[in-house]
């Protein structure tokens, strides 16, 4: 395991990156106006049924294809800015609304409630998600680019597919959430206890819906007041996108896929590249070194002063955090690899 720490040397510059103090202004004609030209948007069926949205950009003569996989509440046009600055990278961009969330079909009559019935669901729609969507569109190296959350439901999906993905690359991984002020095996207990007696679609204890209203002061994910204000815009002008308060239900399954990845993750032989939040309050750092250090390929990256949501962090932190994934990326892609279309059914389609 490499350790990387602060400042970054000899990493691309970040040219087409708009300033934090710009975002605001330059969202709607620049950001959100290049995502919805660029990006084509879908829908695909993940397991037992459910409808996911999607959004892929097929970049001409690609050498290589990321697959996003967001965190918990996230959604697609939360990750415009990201795609924005990528742009002039030479590779595909394909993402999903993970179920329950953003677009995709919620899985509650209460759509605020963050909930999932079994955590391999998001592993199955993932592998769906690349099989009928992904791979039909060219036989190209794949990077799994994750945040928290998504970070998990890759790292078990590349576990046990490991000759499809190339490299992964985790941004704050969920390996052991703050379950403050319990530790994690009581409120394992407590999630298990309350869904077997049939709470596991109700709020945890001071759960609540979406909070619209809810002031940058009272956030522990990011210390960008713009990226954080441009985040409840974008809610506002899209409520379906809002989600809240994990259930019960979640709360015991994200431990168990997460203890799941921490036992077995022998197959993760692909190069990977950890970026890890020293300020991070939402999920546990230990976890993650101890993590990046069990594998044979993993290179660890301490961000000093980056809370939780590393690529909606302040510039400072999260230009490095860009220039890492794009050197990361470009590393990995040959200098000519093309295929063409393996005639795999396709999904449906529509433009933004």
């Amino acid at each position: 395991m490499a350790i990387l720490a602060g400042l970054i040397v000899g990493l691309p510059t970040l040219g087409l990156a708009v300033p934090e103090g710009e975002l605001a202004a330059s969202f709607t004609g620049q950001v959100s106006l290049f995502f919805e030209e660029n990006f084509t948007l879908g829908s695909f069926q993940g397991t037992n049924g459910v409808t996911l949205r999607y959004a892929k950009r097929q970049a001409p003569n690609p050498r290589g294809i990321v697959v996003v996989v967001n965190g918990r509440t996230e959604f697609l046009a939360k990750y415009a800015e990201l795609f924005y600055d990528l742009q002039d990278l030479p590779w595909s961009i394909y993402i999903f609304d993970q179920r329950g969330q953003g677009r995709s079909e919620r899985l509650l009559a209460d759509h605020d409630k963050g909930h999932v019935v079994n955590f391999n669901d998001y592993v199955a729609d993932l592998s769906i998600f690349i099989d009928t969507v992904v791979l039909p569109d060219r036989k190209l190296p794949l990077v799994m680019l994750t945040h928290s959350m998504g970070g998990t439901v890759a790292a078990l999906y590349s576990n046990s597919h490991p000759d499809a993905v190339q490299g992964l690359i985790l941004s704050s991984p969920m390996l052991a959430i703050n379950t403050a002020p319990f530790p994690a095996a009581v409120a394992r207990l407590l999630a298990q206890g309350a869904t077997r007696l049939g709470f596991g679609a109700s709020f945890v204890p001071g759960g609540r819906p979406y909070n619209p209203t809810k002031p940058f002061s009272a956030n522990d994910v990011t210390h960008s007041q713009a990226r954080f204000g441009l985040n409840q815009k974008l809610i506002a002008s899209a409520p379906a996108n809002a989600v809240g308060s994990p259930t019960f239900g979640w709360v015991d399954q994200a431990l168990a896929g997460m203890a799941k990845l921490v036992a077995d993750h022998r197959y993760l032989t692909m190069p990977v590249l950890l970026l890890l939040a020293k300020d991070d309050t939402v999920v546990q750092i230990k976890p993650q070194a101890d993590f990046c250090g069990d594998l044979p390929d993993c290179t660890l990256v301490d961000m000093p002063g980056a809370r939780h949501e590393i690529l909606m962090e302040e510039d400072s932190i999260r230009n490095q955090a860009i220039a890492l994934i794009r050197n990361f990326v470009e590393r990995l892609a040959p200098v000519q690899h093309q295929q063409g279309l393996n005639g795999a059914p396709q999904p449906k389609e529509d433009r933004p």
